[in-house]
């Protein structure tokens, strides 16, 4: 059962995102989480909508750090634009994605990056599905 974690500087947006795709995108059987290297109070309220628009809710309403996690050596590490802080944390992969963060900017922006996040994790899981079946 593959686990993989999902980071940004905040978890606050992006990462979450990417949690919540993750969650709906992975087999029941794989470990989906998310956190910040410096994790805010609190979660934007536009990636929030943005995932309602979508059916998909956020696990969490207060971001978390690293020391959230606990002990676990993650399969793969995706930083999303978060400075290589996803270095920091047990993993036997750590993928870098340069996206930006939106930034309380129009909703057009959380749009692009929820379809670009659901891309590039379709792709993701799809390598990870592909390597298992191999084994």
């Amino acid at each position: 059962m593959p686990a993989v974690l999902f980071v940004c500087r905040h978890n606050a947006c992006r990462s979450q995102i990417a949690e919540a795709l993750g969650r709906k995108l992975a087999p029941a059987s794989w470990v989906i989480d998310s956190a910040g290297s410096h994790p805010t109070a609190r979660t934007d309220p536009k990636a929030r909508a943005i995932l309602r628009r979508h059916g998909l809710g956020m696990r969490r309403r207060k971001p978390q750090g690293f020391a959230a996690l606990g002990p676990r050596i993650w399969d793969f590490v995706v930083d999303i634009s978060c400075e290589g802080a996803g270095r920091q944390v047990p993993a036997k992969n750590c993928l870098e994605w340069d996206l930006a963060d939106p930034l309380d900017g129009p909703m057009d922006l959380y749009k692009r990056l929820y379809e670009e996040l659901e891309s590039r994790i379709r792709d993701l899981f799809r390598g990870i599905q592909a390597g298992l079946d191999d084994t």
